[in-house]
Formats: structure tokens, sequence, C-alpha cells
């Protein structure tokens, strides 16, 4: 079981912060689309607007890190890292990338499709991208629940492995990521 030092490599102040901002972000879209469902009607409505807006700003921030992440290599993992954990770890942030991209933007095209403008925090109505149609904007409800199904999986494991990596691996892995 290796430790890390003190001294490991990091990921940069932006990415550190990209990172957590996106991941309460999403966490919180999550909470306020399952936890709201069976409240009444206004307060669903209330969330959901707020649900929406957040989707847009998670589509925003994602765009931001991909595009810091192109001219800032990520740091190396451990060197104890096991040989099958490497591929899987890039296949997870493969996954992650295409979730939140893919997840606000079929919320986008659905809402567009349904002809329910988006309110961005009271600052401004997100452009349509989708013309008004009934069938494309029930399609795009149930994939965008099956994604946020895929989202809710891949965040707890995500968050289950790097709690295995600390506290289990004592590797320090999360220390690459840790914005204090």
């Amino acid at each position: 079981m290796a430790t890390m030092s003190t001294g490991a490599p990091r990921y940069t102040k932006v990415a550190i912060w990209l990172h957590w901002a996106i991941g309460l972000a999403v966490i919180a879209n999550i909470g306020l689309a399952m936890l709201t469902e069976d409240m009444p009607r206004e307060t669903h409505r209330a969330a959901m607007s707020i649900h929406k807006a957040l989707g847009i700003a998670i589509l925003g921030l994602t765009v931001l890190r991909i595009l810091w992440r192109l001219g800032h290599k990520p740091p190396p993992l451990p060197a104890a890292t096991p040989a099958w954990q490497r591929p899987v770890s890039k296949l997870v942030h493969f996954l992650f990338y295409a979730l939140l991209i893919l997840l606000p933007l079929s919320g986008w095209v659905w809402m567009s499709a349904a002809d329910r403008p988006i309110d961005f925090f009271g600052l401004f109505t997100v452009p349509s991208i989708a013309s008004p149609s009934k069938s494309l904007a029930d399609t795009l409800h149930e994939r965008h629940e099956v994604l946020g199904l895929a989202m809710l999986a891949l965040a707890a494991t995500h968050v289950l492995a790097a709690l295995k990596h600390q506290f289990v691996d004592r590797t320090g892995l999360i220390g690459r990521m840790n914005p204090f």
C-alpha cells in the first residue's frame, strides 16, 4: 500500500475548482429532479426552473473544463495504481464528459421541443435549439431521465472509488483534487 507524498502532482487550481463546481451542481441537480418529484406543483415547478438553469450552467462549465484540460495535462496516476485501473480511469472520465454534455443538451432540446423556454436565473432566456415537436419532446424526456440515472450511478461510483483509494488503498489520490 503506497502512500502519496505531500508533494505529489496535483491538478491545476482552475481544474480543481471546475471539478468541484460541476460536481456540486450535478449533485444539486440530481437532488432537485428526484426529491421534488412528489412535491406540490408550484414547488416542483420552482425547483425545475432552478434545475434547468443549473443544467445550462453545468454545460457551460463543462465546456470550460474540457477547453482547460486540452491545454493542461492532468497529473499522472500514482505509480502504485494497478494496471487494470488505468484504462478504467480513462473510461470513467470519458463517460463523465459525455454525460456532462449529453445530459444538459438533452434537457435543452427537450425544453425547446416542448416550447418551454429556460430562464437562466432571471438573467436571460436561453435560446431554443429545436422547433416545437411533441414527439421529440416525449423522446428527449425519456432519454434525459435515463442519462440522469446513468449520471447518478457514475457519480456514486466515482465517490466510492475516491473514498476507497483514500481510506483503503491509502494512495492519497484525493489530494490531487483537494481545493484546500
